[in-house]
């Protein structure tokens, strides 16, 4: 699907409160605007317990080239990569793993999001959160994946997570 993997254990993954602040000023336009964006999403330390929550990290980083950070193909690129985050997240679900997806920006699966009607969410267990809304810091993630990284307008660095929980006995019996 076009990324680069590492795994590590969910309590290594580098978290640090700053990251909410890029959310509440609204950087991207979705806070109280989106239900997987913060308010909406839960507080910091509920995130970071569904971190927690899983066994095991897949990071997951995808490259653009772009010609600039304020240009249109910026978010193509997030869409695509937003998009191979689902179709991983589907397929692992079709497969039997317990998983939950991280991913880039809020979730995009209901345009307008049904928070801005006042509306319930359409796919509550389909929706993603962002990296921001979790917390984490992709830089030092990133290093300590050994991943590439660098702030450069020019080309964009994208990062998600793949997150998988044990099955309930019960279900991994059968």
């Amino acid at each position: 699907m076009g990324f680069r993997t590492a795994t590590l254990s969910p309590a290594e993954i580098p978290v640090n409160a700053k990251y909410l602040t890029f959310c509440e000023e609204n950087r991207c336009g979705n806070y109280e605007a989106n239900f997987t964006c913060p308010p909406d999403c839960g507080t910091q330390e509920q995130m970071h317990q569904k971190l927690l929550s899983a066994d095991q990290a897949l990071v997951l980083q995808s490259q653009w080239d772009v010609p600039g950070y304020g240009t249109p193909e910026v978010l193509p690129s997030k869409a695509s990569h937003n998009a191979s985050i689902r179709r991983l997240r589907d397929a692992l679900l079709r497969e039997g793993m317990n998983v939950f997806a991280v991913g880039y920006g809020g979730c995009t699966l209901c345009e307008p999001c049904k928070r801005k009607e006042n509306k319930p969410c359409t796919f509550p267990e389909l929706r993603i959160s962002c990296m921001s809304a979790y917390c984490v810091d992709a830089a030092k993630l990133a290093e300590k994946c050994g991943l590439p990284f660098e702030w450069n307008p020019k080309k964009l660095h994208l990062f998600g997570m793949i997150l998988f929980r044990s099955l309930p006995k019960a279900a991994s019996e059968k």
